[in-house]
């Protein structure tokens, strides 16, 4: 069975500049997100793209080096990465999420609904998510040491 893996915002960030280290241990997040793509398992959730635009007009952007987000998008699908719509469904337990005291951050809501909803683990470093993650057990996060 194919383990997927939805990748953060940062996370993708990072992945596309090749800038993810492999901590030089094993199961390190750069070994998870190497397999996921190996077997076709990587996903983005639509939110995503969203949230890059909106860093891009930040004045303290640090984007230059990522493509045109269309291109993005594009090379992305055809390297296998899958990506997700906001279905109703996932906006609606997006908010639902702060009913179990997730934080306000709409993104990262949307972007954890959506490895809920895939069933799937969620590749992140925000300790908001993996606080709360922790203390309800979903979604399942991968390794990041």
């Amino acid at each position: 069975m194919r383990k997927l893996v939805v990748l953060d915002t940062h996370i993708l960030i990072a992945y596309v500049r090749g800038t993810l280290g492999d901590g030089g241990k094993a199961g390190s997040l750069f070994d998870a997100l190497r397999e996921a793509e190996e077997n076709r398992g990587l996903v983005v959730s639509a939110a995503t793209f969203w949230e890059i635009e909106l860093i891009r007009r930040s004045p303290r952007n640090d984007l230059s080096a990522l493509p045109a987000t269309d291109a993005l998008i594009w090379s992305l699908r055809s390297k296998g990465v899958a990506t997700v719509p906001v279905t109703p469904e996932i906006a609606v337990h997006a908010v639902c999420l702060l009913n179990e005291g997730f934080h306000k951050d709409p993104m990262d809501q949307f972007i954890t609904a959506t490895a809920i909803s895939e069933n799937a683990a969620l590749a992140t470093q925000d300790r908001a998510i993996r606080k709360w993650a922790a203390e309800f057990g979903a979604p399942r996060l991968t390794p990041f040491d």
